[in-house]
């Protein structure tokens, strides 16, 4: 017989798996969907200010009305966020979802919990099968630390998803003093955070923690990131596909822009691209009948670049060690300066996948030219991933309540401590 899970108040994971057993059982819809509306509909309610409509009122028709209301609202002031904005589940069973949930206060709590429980719900719609896994959040920010974005920093993550890593690094800006004000965080958000991916509902759960993180106001765009000007042409891209990219959206949002000083990734592991519109417009396309989307998510990041501009992407562990990948090594030598290597556990994807990865920085060189034959490069292998073979978070036991970083067990500290000291004796200057 199956678990049934229970709402212990305080405990938003044991909350949220409640609803979505709820909603599964007993409703037919979509869980995912209906979860997130109640999300939002609460979270409007705890932000406005107004005395609470998200509880249960005196009739399941009026506790529905309430809702519906709340999400009206919400869908003007939070664009795209929601596709279908009235409840699909019956009124008698929007309250008893709506008595479960009314007893907690969502918006005094981590993002890290949210974030989780969209994991579970968007893990469930075959991201999985397509190699695209969320990244744990002590990785996104040992990328983040690694890099140390700054406040003139234009910021992108070609693929996205539920923008961990662009909230990673809004909220390091934030926490090294600046954006002190209301004004400022906005006006950051609106230009300086930029994220592209093709997963709709992944989006947009990014674009909801945005609310929380920065008030909602990045820039999440649907589109293809690896379609490229050159390989859209005068006649639009095949299959139908939109023909926007990222330039398209850069021209007419950016000005005088010339590329990214910080991209943050962790593109898609799995599947090949065929398309020979798209092929032949990468170094590392060209001529060749299919190639493995990661590849190219490598060239598309670099191109993205500015000059000097720098990069973290997570990759499987061939691309660094095998001799199949020996020429995209080196292209890769050609056009950046190889800052580091970081090895990843093979528990970090768990409970995933078992590929092993590493993650890889660079800075993009001014010039070719530039290329040296010989220099030191940084590497490191974490041997505490922070997970156990379950796939669960493995915790210190000092009992910290603080921020995940500080209470999963892991060693990036030392290895972050050690990269910029690294940098330091190499002359290599960012994010001062």
């Amino acid at each position: 017989m199956a678990k049934r899970h229970s709402d212990q108040l305080g405990n938003l994971e044991s909350l949220f798996l409640r609803l979505e057993e709820l909603v599964l059982a007993n409703s037919g819809e979509d869980e995912f969907e209906e979860i997130f509306k109640l999300l939002i509909a609460k979270l409007w309610d705890e932000r406005s200010g107004q005395p609470p409509r998200f509880r249960l009122w005196d009739s399941d028709s009026k506790t529905f009305a309430q809702v519906s209301g709340l999400l009206h609202e919400a869908n003007k002031a939070w664009p795209e966020v929601l596709i279908a904005i009235e409840p699909a589940l019956t009124p008698e069973h929007l309250a008893v979802c709506v008595g479960v949930l009314a007893r907690h206060r969502i918006s005094d709590n981590d993002l890290e919990v949210l974030d989780g429980f969209f994991e579970f719900l968007v893990s469930k719609s075959a991201k999985g099968a397509k190699g695209q896994y969320f990244t744990p959040r002590h990785v996104v920010e040992l990328c983040v630390r690694m890099l140390r974005p700054t406040l003139d920093d234009t910021i992108l993550d070609p693929a996205c998803g539920s923008s961990g890593f662009l909230i990673h690094a809004l909220n390091y800006v934030r926490r090294n003093g600046e954006l002190r004000t209301h004004a400022e965080l906005r006006k950051f958000c609106e230009s300086k955070i930029w994220g592209f991916d093709l997963d709709a509902r992944a989006l947009r759960v990014g674009r909801a923690l945005m609310v929380l993180a920065g008030d909602g106001n990045a820039n999440l765009i649907r589109l293809n990131s690896l379609l490229k000007p050159d390989a859209v042409g005068m006649f639009g891209s095949a299959d139908g596909e939109s023909s926007l990219t990222i330039e398209d959206v850069c021209r007419t949002r950016l000005r005088r822009h010339r590329g990214f000083d910080v991209i943050l990734t962790n593109p898609p592991f799995a599947g090949e691209v065929r398309e020979k519109h798209l092929l032949e417009s990468y170094d590392l396309g060209k001529g060749q009948g299919r190639i493995e989307r990661d590849v190219l998510f490598l060239e598309r990041c670099v191109q993205l670049l500015r000059p000097r501009g720098r990069m973290a992407i997570v990759l499987p562990h061939n691309k660094y060690a095998a001799n199949a990948f020996a020429d995209e090594r080196t292209w890769l030598f050609e056009k950046t300066r190889v800052l580091g290597v970081v090895g990843l556990g093979r528990n970090t994807f768990l409970p995933h996948t078992h590929q092993k990865a590493s993650i890889l920085f660079v800075q993009k060189l001014e010039n070719a030219l530039l290329a040296k034959d010989d220099y030191d490069i940084f590497f490191a292998i974490s041997e505490r991933d922070g997970k156990n073979s379950k796939g669960q978070p493995t915790m210190r036991t000092d009992g910290s309540e603080a921020e995940a970083w500080d209470r999963i067990d892991h060693d990036f500290d030392q290895i972050v401590g050690a990269f910029h000291e690294f940098c330091g004796k190499n002359g290599i200057m960012f994010g001062e």
